[in-house]
């Protein structure tokens, strides 16, 4: 599985979430912020690849962030003539509040019930497929490498082919 980077946040847009594989094990980091805006250390989850059950993404749209980020957006622009910066600042907010109220989810189940949610922006929903087919081809390889029954079969074709 090639590392895959994701952003968290436009506003934020240095800092970067990843999903790799190292070993036997799918490794997931987010970074942690203070009201968005300041970075404050990360995330870090890792789950056994013999853990992993199944894997789904899901487009949603938040209709309440959509709208508060508009009106949000309205304001700030109502008061630039006033202030200039706080007029941008809220423009700002406004802006990203509704660009992320349209997000790819990216759900992971594990055999013990655990389920593990990445929130993706939705200018990487190719991201979140591409790690959606490479998670899925983890938990393939990994159910060909237990099916006893397979490799059975291996066996008996390379004694027969000698």
């Amino acid at each position: 599985m090639q590392p895959i980077q994701y952003m968290t946040s436009l506003l934020t847009f240095y800092l970067k979430g990843e999903i790799r594989q190292e070993q036997n094990f799918v490794n997931l980091k987010k970074p942690n912020t203070i009201l968005s805006l300041i970075p404050l250390g990360a995330k870090k989850d890792s789950i056994p690849v013999s853990q992993l059950s199944s894997v789904e993404s899901n487009f949603k749209l938040h209709l309440g962030s959509l709208l508060l980020g508009a009106i949000i957006a309205i304001a700030g622009l109502c008061l630039i003539s006033g202030s200039f910066i706080i007029a941008l600042i809220l423009m700002l907010i406004g802006a990203n509040k509704a660009i992320t109220a349209f997000e790819t989810i990216l759900t992971i189940k594990t055999t013990a019930g655990d389920v593990k949610n990445i929130s993706f922006l939705i200018f990487e929903k190719a991201k979140a497929e591409l790690a959606e087919t490479q998670i899925r081809q983890i938990i393939s390889n990994r159910l060909d490498d237990t099916n006893n029954r397979v490799q059975t079969d291996r066996i008996v074709d390379a004694i027969n082919n000698k």
